[in-house]
C-alpha cells in the first residue's frame, strides 16, 4: 500500500467515525469489555489452580497415619496424629484418647484412657507397620486428605482412590515428588493413582 492509499484509508475511518460517532463509541467499549473479560478469566483460572496446588500440599509438621483395625461387624477406620512423643487418637472420628511409648517399659504403647485402652493392642499392632510397605497406605491417607480409598491389587501394587473434585495432574505432580520422601523401606511399589469409576489412571513407581 502506498502512502497516498494510506492516507485515503485513513480518512475514509475518519470520515466514517464522524459520521457513526455512537457506533465507533460502542464498538471500542464492547473491544474493551471483551479484552477485560479475557484478562479476568486468565487471572482466575491461574488464581484457582494456584489455589488448588497449596491445597494438595501435605502438612508434614504433624505426624498423621489413617489405617484400619478390625471390628466385631466390620473394620474401623483409625486416625492416629502427633507432632512429638504423645498421639492422639480417633475411632471412626470419635476422640478416644492420647498414648505414648513409655522408655521405662521397653518403648510399648501405654495409655491413661480408658476408651483408648479396649483398642490399644489392635492400634499399636497397625501402627508399628506403618513404615513398612504393608503399612504405607496409612502414611499416604494421613498426608493427603485427597486420597478417599487404598486397595492393594498385587504385593507390589497399591490402587489409590482420590476424591472427584482433586484435580488429578495437579495431585499426581506433588505425589510423584514427595511420597518416595514419606517411603521408609526399600521394595519396589507402584502406585494407581485414578478416581472412582473413572478408567483413566497414572502409575507412580517408589524405589
Amino acid at each position: 500500500m502506498t502512502t497516498k492509499d494510506k492516507k485515503n484509508s485513513v480518512r475514509l475511518i475518519q470520515k466514517w467515525v464522524s459520521d457513526h460517532p455512537f457506533a465507533f463509541v460502542l464498538g471500542a467499549a464492547t473491544g474493551l469489555g471483551l479484552t477485560l473479560g479475557i484478562l479476568y478469566l486468565a487471572k482466575r483460572r491461574k488464581f484457582a489452580f494456584n489455589k488448588t496446588a497449596s491445597q494438595m500440599l501435605p502438612n508434614l509438621n504433624m505426624e498423621r497415619y489413617v489405617f484400619d483395625i478390625p471390628g466385631k461387624d466390620n473394620n474401623k477406620q483409625v486416625i492416629v496424629e502427633g507432632s512429638g512423643e504423645c498421639y492422639s487418637v480417633k475411632l471412626n472420628g470419635k476422640f478416644l484418647g492420647t498414648m505414648w511409648q513409655d522408655q521405662e517399659n521397653g518403648m510399648q504403647w501405654q495409655t491413661h484412657d480408658k476408651d483408648l485402652q479396649h483398642y490399644l493392642a489392635d492400634i499399636a499392632a497397625a501402627f508399628s507397620g506403618a513404615f513398612s510397605r504393608n503399612g504405607y497406605p496409612a502414611i499416604l491417607k494421613g498426608t493427603y486428605p485427597q486420597i478417599i480409598q487404598t486397595e492393594w491389587k498385587t504385593d507390589e501394587t497399591l490402587e489409590v482412590i482420590i476424591s472427584e473434585e482433586t484435580e488429578m495432574e495437579v495431585f499426581t505432580t506433588f505425589l510423584e515428588d514427595e511420597a518416595p520422601n514419606l517411603v521408609d523401606f526399600e521394595e519396589h511399589l507402584d502406585l494407581i493413582i485414578k478416581k472412582a469409576g473413572n478408567p483413566y489412571f497414572k502409575i507412580i513407581g517408589i524405589n
